[in-house]
């Protein structure tokens, strides 16, 4: 698994609600559960790539996992309206 997988599953496991899960929380989860202590910075950049990649969601420090859009929506998306 890469540093990316890991993030996407801290954030999937744990962020119950709306309110999305602190980059301490994931680095306790990845810690505790794949026995690896990652930088901050690290998890930073994983972090800014799932957002990027529309994985992942940002709102005032914490994540949560990106709402999903329909297959209308993603057509709107790739081919214009």
């Amino acid at each position: 698994m890469t540093v990316d997988d890991w993030v996407y599953e801290a954030v999937q496991n744990l962020s119950h609600g709306h309110q999305g899960v602190s980059l301490r929380e994931i680095q306790r989860y990845i810690d505790e559960r794949h026995f690896e202590e990652l930088a901050v910075d690290t998890l930073e950049i994983s972090l800014s790539r799932l957002v990027q990649e529309g994985k992942l969601e940002e709102k005032n420090g914490r994540w949560l996992m990106a709402k999903k859009t329909s297959k209308e929506e993603a057509l709107k998306k790739l081919f214009g309206e």
